[in-house]
């Protein structure tokens, strides 16, 4: 023994032993970082793992009678120079619960070119069967506001169908009287 080494020293089963675990180590480390890069800047990811499109449509809950599960009920806006408010209201027309339901809104102006998406949480946040949520956005745009989109997706997965139920406002429109030649 060297002078250096000659304190306690414990011996085991494989002390003194040459091993060549470490380059194993390192390539093994190597293989998985590549792999890993792959996985998140190219399309394997998405080949190995069951997520597909018809694998998120199974989140999406069936009406009784197999159309759409949410009815857009009540919609509103109001704008004020360059700021849009967009509020509405949805019916739960299946017989289960849905949970963290957003609603996508995206306001564009009058030019297009400078979109702007809200994602905001349908109140209440566990909508039962049957049930009215409500939502509520708002955003300023570069421009004046020329138009709306709304759409419904659960937080964690798919956009959900929806069918537009909203009922036609009554509007009174004067008729003008015909004045009588004297």
């Amino acid at each position: 023994m060297s002078p250096e080494n000659d304190g306690p020293r414990l011996d085991l089963t494989f002390t003194g032993k040459e091993t060549s675990t470490r380059p194993i180590g390192i390539g093994v480390a190597a293989v998985l970082i590549v792999f890993i890069v792959l996985t998140m800047t190219t399309t394997v990811a998405s080949k190995i793992l069951p997520m597909s499109d018809e694998y998120l449509l199974v989140m999406i809950p069936a009406a009784a009678d197999g159309a759409e599960p949410l009815a857009l009920t009540s919609l509103m806006h109001e704008i004020d120079g360059k700021t849009i408010s967009v509020r509405g209201s949805i019916l739960n027309r299946t017989a289960l619960s849905m949970s963290d339901v957003l609603a996508v809104v995206e306001m564009q102006d009058t030019t297009g070119r400078f979109p702007q998406t809200q994602e905001v949480p349908i109140q209440p946040m566990e909508l039962a069967p049957q049930a009215v949520g409500s939502f509520a956005a708002m955003a300023t745009l570069e421009e004046n506001p020329g138009a709306y989109i709304v759409k419904f997706r659960f937080a964690d997965g798919p956009f959900i169908p929806h069918r537009d139920e909203r009922v036609p406002e009554v509007t009174i429109t004067p008729q003008q009287i015909p004045q009588q030649i004297k």
